[in-house]
């Protein structure tokens, strides 16, 4: 008996002696561990979102700003039947997706959101579902400058535009609350402490104008919907100091409910997205070779007829087939050939160098995320032909902004400019700090940018440019009508193209430049008839604004508007000089089709005052009205009903019948009736409308 009482005992002193040494472990050695264990139990963190700063426009009108909202939450998930329940309930009062809430509650541990930033919240929910205020981004214009904003996520970080350019500074930084929770993790408010205060994120100002961008969007669109285009581009810039004014990209999307959209709508396409530039790019050539003193504005040029082969059997054509011109209407006819004759002149090292002066290949360096720097070779990877065709504005690939800054350093006398789009961060002490122009380089001589100006203002009197001009402004501008090429494969695809035009104004010093850009158009393609009239309308309706400094600054010219349009026009059986001269002669501007020397049909826009001349290798013989259009030379009339004028010109064309339209859009009836049979040279009268 005492040997057991004596083994209890001590297995009973081991045991005291074993729980007295825990006691002082976890009261001494461990306390520090066992103390943030308790803390994380009983006390919870939370963060303290920082108010978003605003976004303004060059006059102070809010462009992004924030408003409260409720967000709901389940917290302690262990009960999985009662929170699916609470969940169904929420779904039921708020109109939220119920089995994408319970798929939450079923995934998730300890923490749900059941739904973020609510503005229309609903009302008597149970205690057990937790609810915060929360700040929400809201764009109060909608659309307007959606691309150039870009938008922020449900944690406010900003996530394209300018909203994730300008992130560190709009967010501010956060803060910190420190509370006790109960058994729940409801938070015990009274015994809250706030750790660190949130710092809201400052203001900023943008160098655009909230007019010129309504303006610009509204044309825009207006361009592109006449044309069933694609999407469209527009640029309003102040050359000088390279502020951005206006930067439109359609179609559109709304920032507040973003989700909408598609990525690539989403995208600032002005910077992101490259294109070969086609004729806008000549600007360059003829820079290089005035620079270099190889040409002087009245040199003669040959410039074959509209024909000439280069390198690797490719021929280089002219829509405007001409034989001697001037350096200076060699730019305001748009020559290819005589272009590529003065980039022969300036050769591939000098012409290089001239490209990277002018920005090309590199990024502008503006304040927007995602911008590209185009796609420019070294002379060492150009074939034997990449001369001629760089020079016209092939084998290189640009973006809007690389192409607006361009013209900006004629503009304001050879430098070129970053281009800016933010203006000044305004921050919550008080205090300001604006940015200031950013000059790169100089990219030409004053006097080079004078000459460049003048060919670039006839192209807008006397050239291919005319449908931008604005009566009581000297206009300078350049159009450019680029194929694009084929996704996926070599060539180009000959139904894709990007017409575009940007021009600038008033010549004797420069305050506005606006490019136009309009991608895969249908019907027309060329730009003096899809880009250059939306600049026109961009730029009129800017300078109807009465705010416009330029309104009350330029000098009227003392001319007379241009002359009305006419309908009456027949131009059919004309040589093609002919029909030119009698179109110069009436003030009107043409474009050309086809190849040869007889005017075989015609397409008169009333609205645009443009006349469309289609031509034929020879003339065509009038039909013999002695014999019946039978036997085997017969043709039988094309089924026409439907197609657009132009396709419609093109076949009878390639047939050899004469036409005769009347109207304008699609066809809805013709003569001779389809499946009739005739002979080549029958003229065949067809009758259009536009689709409403």
């Amino acid at each position: 008996m005492n040997n057991r009482l004596r083994i209890i005992a001590l297995f009973g002193m081991g045991f005291a002696l074993l729980l007295a040494f825990r006691l002082v472990s976890l009261q001494v050695w461990s306390v520090e561990a066992y103390t943030d264990q308790a803390r994380s139990q009983h006390v919870k963190k939370r963060v303290l979102l920082a108010e978003r700063g605003r976004i303004f426009d060059r006059r102070g009108r809010v462009m992004a700003t924030n408003f409260e909202s409720q967000s709901f939450f389940l917290n302690q998930i262990s009960d999985k039947d009662s929170l699916r329940a609470l969940a169904v309930r929420f779904s039921r009062q708020s109109g939220h997706d119920e089995a994408d809430l319970l798929k939450k509650v079923d995934r998730s541990r300890s923490f749900v959101w059941l739904a973020r930033q609510v503005i229309d919240a609903p009302t008597g929910l149970p205690e057990r579902i937790g609810r915060i205020v929360e700040m929400r981004r809201n764009y109060p214009m909608g659309t307007l400058a959606g691309q150039v904003l870009g938008y922020t996520d449900t944690d406010g970080l900003g996530i394209e535009g300018i909203e994730r350019a300008f992130n560190p500074i709009l967010r501010g930084e956060p803060g910190e609350l420190s509370a006790r929770v109960d058994a729940r993790g409801q938070m015990l408010s009274t015994l809250g402490a706030v750790r660190q205060m949130p710092k809201n994120g400052d203001d900023i100002t943008l160098t655009i104008d909230v007019d010129y961008q309504a303006i610009a969007e509204e044309e825009l669109l207006k361009g592109m919907q006449k044309f069933d285009a694609k999407s469209g581009i527009a640029i309003v810039m102040e050359p000088h100091t390279g502020e951005i004014l206006a930067l439109a990209n359609a179609p559109f999307y709304d920032p507040n409910d973003f989700s909408k959209s598609e990525l690539w709508v989403r995208r600032n396409r002005a910077a992101t997205d490259q294109f070969e530039p086609g004729s806008t790019f000549k600007i360059v050539a003829f820079a290089a070779a005035l620079e270099a003193g190889l040409v002087e504005p009245e040199d003669k040029i040959f410039c074959e007829n509209g024909r000439m082969r280069i390198a690797g059997g490719k021929v280089l054509r002219d829509s405007h087939p001409s034989g001697w011109l001037t350096v200076r209407e060699v730019m305001e006819e748009s020559s290819n050939i005589g272009t590529a004759k003065i980039a022969r002149k300036v050769e591939k090292g000098p012409l290089f160098r001239q490209i990277r002066l002018f920005g090309f290949g590199s990024k502008t360096g503006v304040d927007l995320p995602g911008e590209v720097g185009g796609q420019l070779r070294h002379p060492d990877a150009w074939s034997a032909r990449s001369l001629e065709t760089i020079s016209i504005g092939q084998e290189i690939a640009v973006t809007a902004l690389q192409v607006a800054a361009a013209y900006s350093a004629i503009a304001n006398g050879g430098r070129l400019m970053t281009p800016r789009i933010f203006l000044k961060v305004s921050r919550k002490d008080s205090t300001t700090a604006e940015g200031s122009p950013r000059p790169i380089r100089q990219v030409i001589s004053p006097e080079t940018a004078r000459t460049l100006t003048s060919f670039l203002e006839g192209v807008v009197e006397h050239g291919t440019g005319k449908n931008a001009r604005i009566h009581g402004f000297r206009v300078a501008g350049k159009t450019g009508t680029a194929q694009q090429v084929k996704e996926g494969q070599r060539g180009y695809d000959p139904n894709r193209y990007i017409p575009s035009f940007v021009g600038f104004l008033p010549v004797e010093r420069p305050e506005l430049l606006c490019i136009v850009a309009i991608d895969s158009p249908k019907r027309i393609h060329w730009a003096s008839l899809v880009a250059a009239p939306v600049f026109k309308r961009i730029v009129q309706r800017i300078l109807s604004l009465r705010q416009t400094p330029l309104r009350h600054s330029a000098p009227l010219l003392d001319e007379q508007p241009p002359p009305p349009p006419r309908a009456d026009i027949h131009l059919v059986g004309l040589s093609r000089k002919a029909a030119t001269d009698a179109l110069k002669r009436l003030g009107m501007t043409y474009q050309i089709a086809g190849e040869g020397d007889r005017v075989v049909g015609q397409h008169i826009d009333i609205e645009e005052n443009n006349v469309s001349l289609f031509l034929a290798s020879a003339p065509i013989a009038a039909p013999d009205r002695r014999t019946e259009a039978k036997g085997p030379e017969s043709l039988y009339m094309p089924d026409l009903r439907g197609a657009p004028v132009r396709q419609a010109v093109a076949q009878l064309t390639q047939l050899g019948f004469q036409i005769k339209i009347s109207g304008s859009g699609r066809v809805i009836a013709q003569s001779p009736e389809p499946g009739v049979p005739v002979k080549p040279g029958t003229v065949c009268t067809v009758e259009c409308k536009r689709e409403s």
